[in-house]
This record gives structure tokens, sequence and C-alpha cells, in this order.
């Protein structure tokens, strides 16, 4: 069943939009919007999409996995629920946006909601407890076959990658990558450092050590920097403002090197 509202009718994001050299997978040759741009823009997806994830809210596989969230580690203060219901969220405004069909934004969605489930049995690694989580679930069971491997996919693709020591988030299984931007959303928004300090506190990092918080710092950066939107939607909302962010974070940077 689809658990959709059929009431998508796309108006044109003819904004004046800012054209760069930068290519993304799947943004090639694509263009991105300035922040106040991105912030109108969004403004008016908002409002039509908000039926939308209400009503996936209600879908069975959806509950099922936020279900078991209800029973995540206390100590989790960036991997909760909400985390998950705002990565629901920004998915189906991504895939709405790039006017993706109703049976894509439903399946992208559920795969959304269970993409950080391992996290009730362990931090690291949670991916495998995740997808084996999916598996035994009564979802796994009524789901088509296309959207439990999307599922899979999706929960493959969270896991950060280091590639020749640099980390990186890659869109090695799924076929859309929706979730995959979600998930990683706040790298283009204004919260983004907000978000990075409860990351910080989930790991029980102690910031005031200036050598912890020289390394975690560079670690934010080097995801900022090397980050590529998977979507289209995704780098023209998002991709102006992570540019921003990575340029203070930097800025952030120096200031803490010249004073030690």
């Amino acid at each position: 069943m689809i658990y959709i509202i059929t009431m998508r009718h796309m108006e044109s994001l003819r904004i004046e939009k800012k054209h760069t050299g930068y290519e993304t997978n799947g943004t090639e040759n694509s263009e991105f919007l300035t922040v106040e741009e991105a912030g109108r823009l969004e403004k008016d997806l908002q409002e039509k999409i908000k039926p939308i994830y209400e009503k996936l809210l209600e879908h069975p596989s959806i509950l099922e996995a936020l279900t078991i969230l209800d029973t995540l580690p206390e100590h989790l203060r960036y991997h909760d629920k909400n985390h998950t219901l705002d990565v629901i969220h920004e998915t189906i405004l991504f895939a709405y946006a790039d006017v993706a069909d109703d049976t894509t934004i439903e399946q992208q969605a559920i795969a959304a909601a269970w993409h950080d489930v391992g996290f009730v049995q362990q931090d690291k690694e949670n991916e495998i407890i995740a997808i084996q989580l999916f598996e035994k679930s009564e979802s796994y069971k009524n789901l088509s076959e296309e959207t439990r491997t999307e599922v899979i996919k999706n929960i493959q693709d969270t896991e950060v990658v280091l590639k020749e020591g640099v980390p990186l988030l890659l869109k090695q299984h799924s076929q859309y990558g929706y979730a995959l931007d979600g998930d990683i959303s706040n790298f283009g928004r204004k919260d983004f450092f907000e978000r990075r300090k409860l990351v910080a506190e989930e790991l029980k990092l102690d910031l005031d050590d200036i050598e912890v918080q020289k390394r975690f710092y560079r670690f934010a950066i080097n995801l900022l920097k090397n980050h590529s939107w998977k979507t289209k939607s995704a780098y023209r909302l998002r991709e102006a403002q992570r540019i921003q962010n990575l340029e203070h974070a930097e800025k952030e940077w120096g200031a803490i090197n010249s004073q030690h």
C-alpha cells in the first residue's frame, strides 16, 4: 500500500541559480542556490511536503522502526529518535524537490526510518545490527523485494568510509541517495555546529582538552571539505550553506591553532 497523499503538483523551480564548476555524484554540471534563495524555496517546499511527511509517519514499516528507536540508550545525544525523524523529513524533502514518484518517496522514507536502528545495541558498526534487525522485522516480511533491498543498501551507505585516511560518505550501494543526503543534511544547514557539539557529547569527548578538540574539529572539517551531495535537490538546497559552514570551521580551526 502507498501511504502517500497524491497531491504532488511540483511548481517550477525557476529561481536564479549560482553556477560553479563544482561536480558531485549525480550533480554534474548542476547549479546551486544561494543561501537566501535556498531558504525561500525550502519554505515553499516545506508546506508542500508537510502532509506527505505526516502521512508517512503512519506507515507500518516506519512506525515499527520508530518503536525500536524508543529503546535507544540515553547517552546518544546525536543519534537519537529526533535525528531519525529529521532524516525522514529531509529525505522526503529532497525526493519531492527532485520530483521523485510517490513509490520512490515512500521507499526512501522507510530506508531513512531504519538507517540507525542498530544503535539500540551498539554504536560502532551499528549498520550490521540495523540490517539484522530489519531482516527479522515484520516490515521485512511485508515489503517488496525492491524496497527491502533498497533499505539494506541505504543502511550500508550511511557508514563513514576512510579512503586514504580521508573520511567520506559514499553512495556505493543505494539507487537514489535521498536517505544518505537526508542523513547528513545538517552539513548544509545553519545548525551544523549545534549538531557537531551533540556528536562530541555523544562520544564523551572532552573539548576542553585542546588536543582532543583539534582532532575532532579536524575530522569534522574533513567531512565537510570532502563531502559531495548525492542528489541534485540536496546540492541545490544545501551546497551554499555547506560552503559557509566549511569556511567558518576553517577560520575556527585557524584561530585555535594560532592560540596553541
